[in-house]
């Protein structure tokens, strides 16, 4: 068995990072009504960009391979979330926009999802949660730079 008091907290951090994105999704999933996390994770990433995004530039933003992005937001279409047309300059390129219709969910959903972000970061100081923010992100960063440069997703 682990001994996690001697244990390099490098691994536990490891290990946790991946503990923690599938019990996020999982209690995400549960508790939303019509999306599942990776898909409210695109809408929102749509909210970054002052104009529709191209499918290229919306998979760059959620860090994400092309084919898993075009999939999510064929999904986000079916179910009237948003809406996908070519670009009037590039007809190979696909933009994606939020749909009135998730506009209206992202106002019906405003109070669960700050209630959710409230009880995940419950008993956590301002101050935590900014040395949490600061040390993601670097590793973010650490992770961009493995193999020579930026991510091959």
């Amino acid at each position: 068995m682990y001994d996690f008091d001697t244990m390099d907290k490098r691994l536990t951090v490891f290990g946790y990072l991946f503990r923690v994105a599938n019990r996020l999704q999982s209690k995400m999933d549960s508790q939303m009504k019509d999306l599942t996390a990776k898909q409210w994770f695109v809408i929102l990433a749509l909210e970054l960009f002052e104009q529709p995004p191209t499918l290229k530039q919306l998979a760059a933003a959620c860090d994400t391979s092309h084919q898993n992005t075009k999939q999510l937001v064929m999904k986000l279409a079916e179910k009237g979330f948003v809406t996908v047309y070519n670009d009037e300059k590039d007809g190979r390129a696909m933009r994606i926009a939020a749909s009135d219709q998730c506009e209206q969910w992202d106002k019906d959903n405003e109070e669960i999802a700050t209630q959710f972000i409230d009880n995940m970061f419950s008993g956590m100081s301002m101050d935590e949660i900014a040395d949490l923010s600061g040390s993601l992100m670097r590793i973010f960063e650490n992770l961009d730079n493995i193999n020579g440069g930026t991510a091959n997703v």
